[in-house]
């Protein structure tokens, strides 16, 4: 009511002043009119300055921006020529909202598969090269862009107007891989998408007279810990008809990600970066050889069913797990389709952490977006309009936080897995370990690693030290 009246007063005022400046100058010209016309709302800021309330803030709207027709082509593996029909009404809203950008700012926009998996890192190494990209914007897989980064072929993109990360839509997590000094290489939006965790097998719990549920009230109590889970294995490595014989055992992993699992839940990795953006070899650091000294351990103390069929697939370890041969098995998220079809009920926490006292601790592998460096300066500006406007959120769903939720309900057994583990991973609390093992070209986690150390031909100490002095060249070269 304040600040309406002191606007009718000023218009008051206004109208009074005008009235005396026409009776003495007789009137006004055609160019006065035009004048007045072109007035803008900027002429109230001291009307607003004089009140005591702040005024509502207007949003922004982005600037004029004809891209002149430009066609743009945002490249993967994965992505259909033909686009998918929207699913639901967010899938529609989105749509629309894309066109009216393109519309607006007459620009074209679409992703689509420039190669399959195993052609993607070749295509867009050779292509760049040659001056000729196979796409206006890349995803790449985080350890497709080693030798790019090393060649010089990715455009810097802090040097992008357009491009404001600190704006909550960017995923800081791939921002801060991506970073080098004051340069930003890639980039991606949204959530991360969850990676390791264990599954287990709730009828083989109860078998073993355990709660189905054990391990969620252990995560949420801040209970789930290495030495809670080894008094679990105990208990599901099992003779069941007391022949001497193990006929259930507690668990079985592919050793990458039993291992990659542990590992991340002592905050260790395999390469570090520093402040001055070096990377460093992590696996000196003791956090990481207490991690791998307490996997094998688990291993030799026959927790984890062996091999018994030489003949069998590399994988084998999968169908144990469906068929219900083993109660746990370290994974990434995503095999929740493998488990569909499983006659028994599952579930899915976060690995489990040294102490009660640590924060649960994850690790991200994101797909990053990439712009070739031979973009000449005006072309990487327009590609920066438009590929910001095309990654904002749609507009009215921007409040929805918990949106995601409902894309992974579907996949899981329990609301238990989304509702809390996902969550958790999701957490700013929980701790994210950054392992930059991708940007160090040449290196290879399994024949240098996990393998050895996994089928205990090794000790974790000798298989350290053996890496060390192989990659020790290798980390040099990609900090040059």
């Amino acid at each position: 009511m304040k600040k309406m009246t002191k606007k009718m007063l000023a218009l008051l005022m206004v109208l009074t002043l005008a009235i005396a400046m026409l009776t003495a100058c007789g009137g006004k010209t055609d160019d006065d009119d035009k004048n007045n016309d072109e007035q803008t709302p900027a002429e109230d800021t001291n009307d607003q300055k004089d009140t005591d309330e702040t005024p509502d803030p207007t949003p922004t709207e982005e600037p004029a921006m004809d891209l002149g027709g430009m066609d743009i082509t945002i490249g993967d593996w994965w992505t259909s020529a033909e686009p998918a029909e929207p699913k639901n009404q967010q899938e529609e809203d989105t749509l629309a909202y894309r066109n009216s950008i393109q519309e607006k700012y007459n620009f074209t926009m679409k992703q689509v598969a420039i190669s399959d998996w195993g052609g993607m890192q070749e295509l867009t190494t050779t292509s760049i090269m040659a001056g000729d990209p196979a796409a206006d914007i890349i995803l790449l897989q985080p350890d497709w862009t080693a030798q790019p980064l090393a060649n010089g072929l990715l455009y810097d993109l802090a040097t992008l107007e357009y491009f404001d990360f600190t704006q909550s839509k960017w995923n800081q997590n791939t921002i801060e891989m991506m970073t080098y000094g004051d340069s930003i290489y890639g980039m991606s939006t949204g959530k991360s998408e969850p990676r390791g965790g264990l599954f287990w097998n709730k009828r083989l719990f109860e078998e073993a007279g355990l709660d189905p549920d054990l391990p969620y009230d252990l995560q949420a109590s801040g209970d789930w810990t290495w030495d809670e889970f080894e008094e679990i294995c105990v208990k599901l490595t099992r003779d069941t008809n007391s022949d001497g014989t193990i006929d259930t055992y507690a668990m079985v992993s592919f050793s990458v990600d039993m291992l990659k699992a542990i590992a991340t839940s002592n905050g260790a990795k395999f390469i570090g970066k520093d402040e001055n953006g070096k990377f460093y070899n992590a696996a000196k650091d003791p956090e990481f050889l207490e991690a791998a000294q307490w996997g094998v351990g688990l291993i030799e103390a026959g927790y984890e069913m062996p091999k018994i069929d030489e003949a069998a697939n590399w994988d084998w370890f999968i169908p144990a797990f469906h068929d219900a041969k083993v109660a746990m098995q370290f994974a990434e998220q995503y095999k929740v389709g493998t488990w569909a079809d499983m006659t028994d009920d599952w579930g899915f926490v976060l690995p489990p952490k040294p102490s009660k006292d640590d924060p649960y601790r994850v690790y991200f592998f994101d797909n990053i977006v990439v712009m070739p460096s031979t973009h000449d300066a005006e072309t990487a500006k327009k590609l920066s309009f438009a590929y910001n406007l095309w990654t904002n959120p749609t507009p009215g769903y921007e409040d929805e936080t918990d949106a995601w939720k409902e894309g992974y309900y579907p996949n899981f057994r329990d609301e238990r897995a989304v509702d809390e583990t996902l969550v958790l991973m999701f957490d700013p609390e929980t701790e994210v370990i950054n392992d930059y093992i991708s940007f160090v070209y040449g290196t290879d986690t399994g024949p240098d690693f996990y393998w050895d150390v996994y089928g205990l031909a090794q000790t974790p100490a000798e298989k350290i030290e053996e890496l060390s002095n192989k990659w020790e060249s290798l980390i040099n070269d990609a900090n040059k």
